[in-house]
């Protein structure tokens, strides 16, 4: 990325680095989130097994700390993610393509996340009208 007139010779030696820090935080975030992932589908297993309440709590408290350390993880990346969306349209080379890559394997794993916890809500509620 070769300097422009709106852009400094120091932030376009700095882009590089923080566009290279998100990908590393995307990437350990991707990581988090197949965690977060395959924990929801051991819930719905120990749901549908008819396993103790205690037993699936710790599976949400896993998921919560997961969680917990994506938000400190996006919290740490909140100037870098500044910059990307500031520039991203400016920016050439393959860290943009990477970041872009990075995202929508974030975006899936939220995605199926989702579909999954919509199936534990379902669960969780069967359970509660049982126990009534």
């Amino acid at each position: 990325m070769a300097p422009t007139a709106c852009m400094s010779a120091e932030t376009a030696t700095t882009g590089p680095m923080l566009l290279e820090g998100l990908i590393d935080v995307y990437g350990r975030e991707r990581v988090l989130y197949q965690q977060v992932l395959q924990l929801s589908q051991d819930q719905a297993d120990r749901i549908r097994a008819g396993e103790s309440l205690r037993h699936i709590r710790r599976i949400l408290d896993a998921k919560r700390d997961r969680l917990d350390e994506i938000s400190r993880l996006e919290r740490e990346s909140a100037p870098a993610r500044s910059y990307w969306e500031r520039n991203r349209n400016g920016l050439d080379g393959s860290q943009p393509v990477r970041l872009q890559q990075s995202l929508h394997a974030v975006g899936a794993l939220i995605e199926k996340i989702l579909q999954v916890e919509a199936e534990n809500d379902k669960l969780f509620l069967e359970l509660a009208v049982h126990a009534v």
